[in-house]
């Protein structure tokens, strides 16, 4: 079930015992979404699956990744994008029968903020989140939309982290280590690292 949540009006209608899991397609949020389907399930609750439509500075274009028209409107490729996400968990994860269930909202405008207001407006018990989302902050908690949710929402929240242990590709190996020789190599110059003082003839060796 797809729906969209407007800036001021919203359903409360799904407001008993509702788990939000916010959504940006991350290896994160999957395995918040795994976490929160067993665990909704286990404890009977319902399940809304929640992404916020913000094509952040960090990652323009975020979405047109595939060759769609460039008319078409943010919203309806986040859409294909949550479907295809969805299909491909349901591939990976076939024991996640809960997910049938869940109902799927897209709203505009800022994650941290967004999340905190929607999951006050559907009176949700608890927000699962990934810890790190394609914000361009790979390797951060810190100033994090995770930590900006954690620090203002009415409710627990339950951040997690996908296990990336030999998930990534060669070309991202490559492309780690390529950045971190160059991140190593600008450090060396600001701390004048290959200037070496001169040895006079005298000095004996």
């Amino acid at each position: 079930m797809t729906d969209t949540i407007g800036t001021s009006q919203v359903s409360t209608s799904i407001n008993d015992q509702v788990v939000l899991v916010a959504i940006d397609f991350s290896e994160d949020s999957k395995a918040a979404l795994i976490w929160a389907s067993k665990y909704a399930e286990h404890r009977g609750l319902n399940l809304i699956l929640l992404h916020v439509v913000h094509d952040s500075p960090s990652r323009p274009g975020f979405y047109r990744k595939k060759r769609m028209d460039h008319l078409e409107p943010m919203q309806a490729v986040a859409e294909t994008m949550m479907s295809e996400f969805l299909e491909q968990l349901k591939v990976e994860q076939p024991d996640l029968g809960y997910l049938e269930n869940a109902v799927l909202k897209f709203v505009p405008g800022l994650p941290s903020s967004r999340i905190v207001e929607v999951a006050g407006l559907l009176n949700v018990s608890l927000i699962a989140m990934g810890s790190r989302g394609l914000t361009g902050l790979e390797n951060m908690l810190l100033g994090s939309v995770a930590e900006r949710v954690v620090k203002r929402a009415p409710v627990p929240v339950v951040v997690v982290k996908a296990d990336k242990v030999d998930k990534l590709s060669k070309k991202e190996i490559k492309r780690k280590a390529k950045k971190l020789k160059k991140e190593k190599n600008r450090l060396k110059d600001i701390l004048d690292f290959h200037h070496k003082p001169e040895v006079s003839g005298d000095a004996v060796g």
